[in-house]
C-alpha cells in the first residue's frame, strides 16, 4: 500500500471585469468598495460576511464572500479568514458583515470576533485594518474609526 501526499496549488482567477482600485485611505473608501460586493437585495434578509484582502500599498487584491448566516447571526471562522489572506500573500485584512436589522452598532459577539481575529492576524504578520458593519439604509460602522481595534 502506498502513502500519498497531495500537493496543494493556489490559482488566481479574476471574476468579472477587473477594476484596479486606488489605495484605501479611509472607511469611506472601504464602504464604496463593499457597496459593490454586498448584494443589496439581501442586505435586509440575512447576514453575510465578506473579507477584503489588501497588499502592502493598501490596494484591494481581492475579496472573499466567506460566510452566510441567518437573520440574526453569522458564524465566522478565524482559520478560513486567515487562510485566504495567507494564500493570497495579503498584508492587510478588512472584515465586513451586514446587520439585516439596519442597526450598525456592534454586538458583544462582533467585538469578541474582532479581538480574536486581530490577535490571530498578529501571529501570521497580517494586519487587521478594520471591521465594518454595513446596513442597507443606515450606512456603516467602522471599528477603526471608533477606536475599537
Amino acid at each position: 500500500m502506498k502513502n500519498f501526499l497531495y500537493e496543494l496549488k493556489l490559482s488566481y482567477n479574476r471574476t468579472g471585469e477587473y477594476k484596479k482600485y486606488d489605495p484605501i485611505r479611509s472607511s469611506k473608501d472601504v464602504y464604496q468598495i463593499l457597496s459593490q460586493v454586498f448584494d443589496p437585495d439581501l442586505m435586509e434578509a440575512r447576514e453575510e460576511f465578506v473579507i477584503l484582502y489588501l497588499n502592502r500599498a493598501n490596494v484591494v487584491i481581492g475579496y472573499y464572500k466567506a460566510f452566510q448566516g441567518g437573520v440574526s447571526a453569522v458564524v465566522a471562522d478565524t482559520k478560513l479568514i486567515l487562510s485566504m489572506g495567507l494564500k493570497s500573500l495579503a498584508s492587510g485584512v478588512i472584515l465586513a458583515h451586514n446587520h439585516p436589522s439596519g442597526r450598525v452598532e456592534p454586538s458583544d459577539q462582533d467585538l469578541r470576533l474582532t479581538r480574536r481575529v486581530k490577535e490571530a492576524c498578529k501571529l501570521v504578520d497580517l494586519e487587521l485594518l478594520d471591521h465594518m458593519i454595513m446596513s442597507a439604509d443606515n450606512g456603516y460602522y467602522s471599528f477603526a474609526d471608533e477606536g475599537k481595534l
